[in-house]
């Protein structure tokens, strides 16, 4: 009979708890907004799906033309790299 109690108490306690949520999220918005599974979709920014593609690419190229010249100053053996022991940032 204890453990029946304890269901009973604890179901009991989340049925408030359930209620109290669901009154205060009809009562703080307009509507019941809160309730609402979906929400309507703004967009921040450039609209313009061509020019988005545009800048995409030339970003792309420029990206491309660095490491570019990255591998090849690896290559060709320009680029040195100089370990000092002791030097912390």
């Amino acid at each position: 009979m204890k453990s029946l109690r304890y269901l009973n108490a604890v179901l009991t306690l989340i049925a408030v708890l359930l209620t109290a949520n669901l009154w205060t999220q009809w009562n703080t918005t307009p509507g019941g907004d809160a309730l609402s599974v979906s929400t309507q979709a703004k967009a921040v920014g450039l609209t313009n799906a061509a020019q988005q593609r545009k800048d995409m690419i030339s970003i792309l190229k420029k990206i491309n033309d660095d490491t570019t010249g990255l591998k090849s100053m690896l290559s060709s053996g320009s680029a040195r790299v100089r370990l000092e022991a002791g030097s912390s940032k």
